[in-house]
């Protein structure tokens, strides 16, 4: 049972396995070797045997021409006869078996050659049993002189069958040799060619941002020295694009100190006053927004930096209200539901947990933005039990649903929870309902404090 589930999956590795250059040439070169060895093959032995033919046949037409210029001296001459041929004269001479195999030289104008073989089919390589040559020639009195070559290799003597199976047999040991040296010579061949690019693999493994733009090596081939000069620039533009970044996180984390220094000195400054001369609890409560405005852009900004750093380096974690700073969030973004008829449910346990509270607010923060932005006419529910938070919108209509947005389907904002939970190995579940969408995080790996 074990080889049988274990089978499957070896197949499946072997499917996988990328193709080598190597092998690839090797394979192709070895089929166009067969095909050529054995066409030649076929070629050779097509040749030979249309060359027997066309010997046969000049001895035997260079022999009717002379009898055919005796005859025309002396008509009485003697037929000619021999041990590789026998001559008749006119067709009813011809033997019966001649006259039915060749009824095409029945009636001639013009000299005609033909011939006929049998083979012995039960040979593994067929070879002719019997072969006869015909050639007919007209007299000048209107006769016709049929000259006859019937060779029967049965009767061909051992030495002459060996000499001919030997000279077949040749064309085996060549095309067996001509095969091998297409093979060496392919295998050379790819040894001198795929040197340089094993070394320009060594040089991409070793391949980095500090050592990008140094002086590109020479790999011997035009179009080798252009991949790895693509290689360069591709990795020259990578490092570029990596600086200018840093040096956007590090001008924004400066540039952003001083107004946030700002506003928490003078919202501090403004609760002094307002303390000093009236109680004007408006006033206090926009106070008290611009001074959670001033920390939530401090935490943020230290919070995107960690986020940018490849460090594994841990962030601060306090006790955290979870239902106060859901609470704050759904009053920061309200502004989002003027003038639409959503509900909003609360139902949130008084749990705190031991967690990093700016990116967790930063989480919470963007799916309570999404989870008001896309509900036109509807409820938002937002629950906190047991260490889960669970968003989920739900709008009245299809229609009800704003398309038109930029970043519609969650996409722009989420891509910074999805960072985030990744690195906070926290649980997360972002799915699609009808009318809506219903979102959830988890922190089951942190300790729960109950109040």
């Amino acid at each position: 049972m074990v080889d049988k589930l274990l089978k499957p999956n070896l197949m499946s590795n072997n499917q996988d396995k990328p193709k080598t250059l190597r092998r690839y040439v090797l394979k192709v070169q070895s089929i166009v070797a067969l095909v050529v060895v054995l066409s030649y093959t076929v070629v050779v032995h097509f040749y030979f045997m249309n060359g027997l033919d066309e010997a046969n046949f000049q001895d035997l037409h260079l022999e009717t021409n002379h009898f055919a210029k005796a005859y025309r001296i002396d008509p009485t001459i003697q037929l000619p006869n021999s041990i590789h041929f026998t001559g008749y004269l006119d067709w009813s001479q011809l033997p019966l078996t001649i006259q039915e195999e060749f009824p095409s030289l029945k009636t001639l104008t013009q000299v005609e050659m033909t011939n006929i073989r049998k083979w012995d089919r039960e040979q593994f390589i067929p070879w002719p049993k019997q072969v006869i040559f015909v050639v007919g020639h007209p007299l000048n009195d209107g006769k016709v002189l049929y000259l006859v070559r019937n060779i029967d290799t049965e009767q061909y003597d051992a030495l002459s069958k060996i000499g001919i199976v030997k000279m077949f047999s040749l064309t085996w040991p060549l095309a067996l040799l001509f095969l091998i040296l297409m093979q060496l010579v392919v295998h050379l061949v790819l040894k001198r060619t795929l040197r340089p690019f094993n070394q320009l693999s060594d040089w991409v493994d070793t391949l980095s941002l500090e050592n990008a733009k140094q002086v590109l090596p020479d790999f011997e081939f035009k179009e080798l020295n252009k991949i790895a000069e693509q290689q360069q620039k591709s990795l020259i533009r990578i490092s570029d694009v990596l600086d200018k970044e840093q040096d956007f996180l590090r001008h924004a984390s400066h540039e952003l100190r001083t107004p946030i220094a700002v506003v928490k000195s003078n919202s501090e400054l403004l609760v002094r006053i307002l303390d000093s001369s009236e109680n004007i609890p408006k006033g206090l409560v926009a106070v008290g927004r611009i001074k959670r405005a001033a920390l939530n852009m401090q935490h943020m900004t230290e919070t995107l930096l960690w986020l940018s750093r490849e460090d594994n380096e841990e962030i601060a974690s306090s006790e955290v209200s979870i239902k106060e700073m859901i609470e704050f969030l759904v009053e920061d973004n309200q502004y989002l539901l003027q003038s639409k008829a959503v509900e909003v449910e609360l139902c949130l346990d008084d749990n705190s947990l031991n967690i990093a509270e700016t990116p967790c607010r930063l989480v919470l923060n963007n799916l309570i933005r999404n989870a008001f932005q896309y509900t036109a006419e509807g409820e938002v529910i937002i629950s906190f039990e047991q260490n889960k938070v669970k968003i989920t919108n739900v709008n009245k209509s299809e229609d009800a649903i704003d398309h038109t947005g930029a970043d519609y389907g969650y996409g722009l904002g989420l891509r910074l929870v999805d960072k985030i939970v990744k690195k906070m190995h926290w649980q997360y579940q972002n799915n699609d309902i009808a009318g809506g969408r219903s979102v959830e995080v988890g922190f089951d790996s942190l300790s729960i404090e109950y109040n």
